[in-house]
């Protein structure tokens, strides 16, 4: 049974989208936009876009990696954050829902993570989550994770992975983040609670 990907004009009443969303514009003028609204815009075919609407479950998943992110940081070194917007060479503009940088890389807006997540939000296709997940892989991001809280599964951008699914008891880790492992039944039990 496919799951139907809910979208844009869907969104629960309340949840507005900004009269940003889609409008044509050049690099700098985003730029100069973003840094003076507040709206979790990105940038992409010549076009500002808004982020997915936010649910619940997708908050949850966002904060279990921020807060491994933050541990990670606080014990092994590194940077990490939630919402960082991300210049890729090509010059788009995305907000991974959490990211992780290595010791010594700086978490700015013109250096790559070593790791980006991304939840899908109810309001997102997972076919437009992947061409994400690959514009961040064809950048030089190496690991990309991407999070259906819907169907519950997580695929693995890394290396020759080109979004392979892990197994619903699968364990979520990379050869890049030593001591770093999240259980997938723990994750969604997060959704649970």
């Amino acid at each position: 049974m496919a799951i139907r990907q809910p979208l844009r004009q869907e969104a629960a009443q309340g949840d507005e989208w900004t009269d940003y969303d889609g409008r044509p514009m050049s690099e700098a003028e985003f730029v100069a936009l973003d840094d003076s609204c507040e709206t979790d815009l990105e940038y992409y075919d010549g076009a500002a876009r808004e982020k997915g609407v936010v649910d619940r479950n997708h908050g949850v998943l966002a904060g279990e990696f921020s807060g491994r992110f933050w541990l990670l940081a606080r014990e092994a070194g590194g940077e990490h954050g939630p919402e960082r917007r991300v210049r890729l060479p090509d010059g788009k503009y995305l907000k991974p829902d959490a990211a992780y940088w290595l010791p010594g890389i700086p978490a700015e807006s013109d250096s790559l993570p070593t790791v980006a997540v991304e939840v899908r939000s109810p309001t997102e296709t997972m076919a437009s989550q992947r061409r994400k997940c690959r514009w961040y892989r064809e950048a030089g991001v190496p690991v990309v994770w991407l999070v259906d809280p819907i169907s519950r599964t997580v695929e693995v951008f890394e290396g020759d992975l080109d979004g392979e699914p892990l197994p619903a008891a699968g364990v979520l880790s990379s050869p890049l983040l030593p001591g770093f492992a999240v259980p997938l039944p723990e994750l969604w039990a997060a959704l649970d609670r």
